[in-house]
């Protein structure tokens, strides 16, 4: 097809980049509150210690723990058949109780998520918590 154009049903289509949408907004970079940068946790000095090569993988146990766990875990890093390592072998959660359901008790009127439909002229919805969680 070297004019570019293809034949469909005795109509000819052009299909050049010229003719495709853009739906993207053009956004400023938003720097975050001063507040926010003092309390990351990447600013602490204490992180590199806290995730040294001699603590890895249990470094991320802290994290983990964020979770509700159905099941806990029996190893953290599987690494018998690599390069096909496991995580968390044996621990089960539930994803969509961690997204929404513990939420509730003290987020239920919050913004869970907020869609932004195309095009984008349409309004954004904002559904909370309590509204998501019959959706699931």
């Amino acid at each position: 097809m070297a004019d570019d154009t293809q034949d469909l049903n005795d109509e000819t289509v052009e299909s050049s980049g010229t003719h495709i949408a853009v739906h993207w907004k053009e956004e400023s970079y938003y720097q975050p509150p001063a507040s926010f940068v003092a309390q990351a946790n990447a600013s602490d000095p204490a992180i590199l210690e806290q995730f040294s090569e001699d603590k890895y993988p249990q470094c991320f146990e802290a994290y983990a723990n964020l979770l509700t766990w159905y099941k806990p875990w029996d190893t953290i890093l599987d690494t018998s058949n690599a390069p096909f390592w496991k995580w968390w072998v044996g621990g089960e959660i539930n994803a969509s109780y961690n997204c929404v359901d513990r939420h509730l008790e003290d987020k239920a009127n919050k913004a869970a998520l907020i869609w932004v439909p195309e095009p984008e002229e349409e309004a954004h919805q904002a559904i909370t918590y309590r509204e998501l969680r019959p959706r699931q």
